[in-house]
């Protein structure tokens, strides 16, 4: 006879249920009120979409793909140390696999993606602090790269504060990613799944490398979403239209709950924008930045899926 599973466990699994479904109604409020504001002056922006050609289309899709690729060589060099060209193949298809899990509530799922499928291979906590330190590494880009304009919907002072505070987190959380070996006290109160923190660090050059190839990756973001910018014929400075990208996507990292930061990414990069395009251009184009984003992941996923059921044959 099975004994009565204890209160605490069952009020976590309704906390943690709780949370998915408010991540779920959060994202998807939050985009539904930038289509509304996209619908509501869709005269403003419908003329843009004659201007948009197949070739901007493609051309942005393509660049989307490239950032995968570039992040997958990053992971690929983070979770081997070094450059492994047998390894480097099946490395790149495991994050593309990974991907579909940062479209669950929580961005935990993700890294427990991909520590599943290494799990033949190392152990899965090992993974998981790869995984957190690429995370890491990576939001620090994004708010360096979100520091480098202030929203026009800030005000000067406001502004320049935001710069430093991003600058100030970039440099904290990098610092975090690259940080080699924790002391004993704090590794003993590390929770479970980062119990390996201090393993598995590569070393300094091949960081230097991972860096690098993060830094590609974010650079043919930018270039995808100035791609659009340009197709639709508006006039933003890519600086400007970088800062404003990476900034939202930061809203959606920091949103945990919510999947892929659905909505709330949109609704960043509308209020960065509005100011500058007109509030209907600006909720078009948050919108269309979320399918092609969407569009490059799912297209780089189902390659990784297909091409590792071919490999297994």
């Amino acid at each position: 006879m099975r004994s009565p599973e204890p209160a605490s466990g069952g009020w976590r699994r309704a906390a943690r249920r709780g949370g998915r479904a408010a991540g779920w109604l959060l994202g998807l409020a939050a985009l539904a009120l930038v289509a509304q504001q996209a619908w509501a002056r869709r005269a403003q922006w419908q003329p843009l979409w004659q201007r948009l050609d197949a070739a901007d289309i493609a051309l942005a899709l393509a660049l989307c793909l490239a950032m995968q690729l570039a992040f997958g060589l990053a992971w690929h060099l983070f979770a081997h140390g070094r450059w492994v060209r047998a390894q480097a193949y099946a490395d790149l298809l495991r994050w593309g696999q990974s991907l579909p899990a940062k479209y669950l509530p929580g961005k935990i799922w993700q890294g427990v993606a991909r520590s599943a499928l290494y799990a033949g291979e190392r152990r899965a906590a090992l993974t998981f602090v790869l995984f957190v330190r690429e995370q890491l590494l990576s939001l620090g880009i994004g708010a360096a790269i979100a520091a480098l304009v202030a929203p026009a919907a800030l005000s000067p002072r406001a502004g320049l504060a935001l710069q430093f505070a991003l600058l100030a987190f970039a440099v904290a959380v990098s610092a975090a990613a690259l940080w080699r070996r924790v002391p004993a006290v704090v590794a003993a109160r590390l929770p479970a799944a980062l119990a390996g923190w201090n393993e598995g660090l590569p070393a300094r050059a091949v960081l230097a490398r991972v860096w690098l190839l993060q830094w590609l990756a974010y650079a043919a973001m930018c270039a995808a979403f100035a791609v659009l910018v340009r197709g639709f014929g508006l006039e933003l400075d890519l600086a400007r239209s970088s800062a404003a990208l990476c900034l939202a996507g930061l809203a959606g990292v920091l949103a945990v709950l919510v999947p892929a930061g659905l909505g709330v990414r949109e609704a960043g990069l509308f209020w960065c924008l509005a100011p500058l395009v007109g509030a209907g251009n600006a909720a078009m184009l948050a919108l269309a930045w979320r399918l092609a984003i969407t569009a490059g992941e799912a297209a780089f996923a189902a390659a990784s899926f297909a091409l590792g059921a071919l490999r297994r044959r």
